[in-house]
C-alpha cells in the first residue's frame, strides 16, 4: 500500500511541475488573503487538504467534499496574522437529501491604522523634507462564497488481492464574490469567480474477513479557473483590474483504521501551482475519535496542531469540535483556533 502511495506522490509531482500556471508578477498577490487558508485542522496538516476535504472547510480547500457530509456543519475561525491582520472565517454547510450539499462560506482580512504620509513641500525626500503622517486608512478584504458538492457512487473497481467497496467520485463548486474596501483613500474593487473541484475515494477491504483496511482518495482542486477580476474604482492606464491567477491544487490521501490501538491514522500529499510548484504535506493522527494530533509542511514552513472532539448522543448527535494550529513563518509564527459544530 505504502507503494502504492509513493508512486502515486511522484506522479501527483510530476503533473503538476508541467502544468503550473505561475502568475504575471504585476499581478501576483491579487487577492493573496484567499491563499491564507482556513479552519485549524487542515492548517495544522500543511494545508495538505484537496483529497481530503471531508468538513465544512472542504467549501474552501475542495468544494467536491461537501459531497460526502450527511450533517449540518458550522464553523468559525478567527486569528490575528502577524499581530497586524485580523482573519475570520464563518461557513455553513446543509445536505439538502439525494440532491447533494450547499454551503455559504465568509472570509475576512481586515488591517487597521496604515498610515498615510506626504511630503511637507514638492520634491525629493531630504533631511528637511521629511514625510509626516497626514491620517490613517483601513484595508478591508471580503470573500462570500456559495458552495456546492455532490456524491456519485461508481461501484467496485478492484479485483485482485484487495477489493474496492464504496468507491465514488465526488464533485463540486464554488460562485465567489469579492469586495476590498479601503477607507482613508476612498478605494474599493469588486471581483466575481469560480472554482471547480473533484475527489475520487475507494476502501480497501480484506478478501479473507471483509475488514477495511484503509480509504484512499485523489483530489482535485481548480481555482479561479476563469482568471477571477478584481475591477477597481479608479482610471489607471492602462488597466483598472487585476487578475487572480487559475491554481491547479493536486492531491492524495492515504487513511488507515489501527484497531489495536482504537485509533487512526492519516497522510496527506498536496501540489499547489498558483505561484509556481508548492508541495504540501500532512499527517493527523486520532486516537478514540476525541483527540487529534497534527503536523506538516507548507513549502519550507512547519506546521502542527491538535484537536478535540466532543459527542452528544441520543434522539440525534451533536459534535462540537476545537482545533489549534501553529504555523512557521519567516514573518513570524501564527497560531490559529478554529470551532466546529455537526448536528
Amino acid at each position: 500500500m505504502f507503494r502504492v502511495i509513493i508512486l502515486t506522490s511522484c506522479i501527483l509531482y510530476i503533473i503538476a511541475s508541467f502544468i503550473c500556471f505561475p502568475a504575471i508578477a504585476s499581478e501576483r498577490y491579487a487577492g493573496e488573503f484567499l491563499n491564507l487558508g482556513v479552519g485549524a485542522r487542515p492548517l495544522g496538516m500543511g494545508g495538505s487538504f484537496v483529497a481530503v476535504a471531508d468538513d465544512s472547510t472542504a467549501a474552501y480547500w475542495n468544494p467536491a467534499g461537501l459531497g460526502g457530509l450527511d450533517r449540518t456543519e458550522i464553523a468559525f475561525m478567527h486569528a490575528n496574522v502577524f499581530g497586524l491582520d485580523s482573519h475570520d472565517f464563518l461557513n455553513f454547510v446543509q445536505p439538502i437529501g439525494k440532491l447533494g450539499v450547499v454551503g455559504f462560506s465568509w472570509i475576512r482580512l481586515a488591517i487597521d491604522d496604515i498610515p498615510i504620509t506626504l511630503l511637507p513641500s514638492s520634491g525629493e525626500l531630504s533631511v528637511s523634507n521629511r514625510p509626516y503622517i497626514a491620517g490613517y486608512m483601513k484595508d478591508n478584504e471580503n470573500a462570500f462564497i456559495f458552495s456546492y458538492g455532490r456524491k456519485l457512487r461508481v461501484g467496485n473497481l478492484w479485483n485482485n488481492d484487495y477489493q474496492g467497496k464504496d468507491t465514488d467520485i465526488q464533485i463540486g463548486g464554488n460562485f465567489k464574490f469579492l469586495y476590498i474596501g479601503v477607507t482613508g483613500i476612498e478605494r474599493n474593487a469588486l471581483g466575481f469567480g469560480g472554482d471547480l473541484g473533484l475527489i475520487w475515494r475507494t476502501s480497501f477491504l480484506s478478501d479473507e474477513d471483509d475488514k477495511k483496511l484503509g480509504d484512499l482518495s485523489l483530489g482535485l482542486s481548480l481555482q479561479d479557473l476563469i482568471g477571477t477580476k478584481l475591477y477597481w474604482n479608479t482610471t489607471s492606464v492602462p488597466s483598472n483590474a487585476d487578475s487572480i491567477p487559475i491554481n491547479l491544487k493536486l492531491g492524495v490521501a492515504y487513511s488507515r483504521n489501527l484497531q489495536n490501538l482504537g485509533s487512526q491514522i492519516l497522510f496527506s500529499i498536496d501540489a499547489d501551482t498558483r505561484y509556481g510548484l508548492e508541495m504540501h504535506y500532512g499527517a493527523e493522527y486520532v486516537l478514540g475519535d476525541v483527540l487529534a494530533l497534527r503536523a506538516g509542511i507548507k513549502d519550507r514552513d512547519f506546521t502542527a496542531g491538535a484537536g478535540l472532539h466532543v459527542a452528544f448522543k441520543g434522539k440525534s448527535t451533536i459534535s462540537f469540535l476545537i482545533d489549534y494550529a501553529f504555523l512557521s513563518h519567516e514573518l513570524g509564527n501564527t497560531h490559529r483556533i478554529s470551532l466546529m459544530t455537526k448536528f
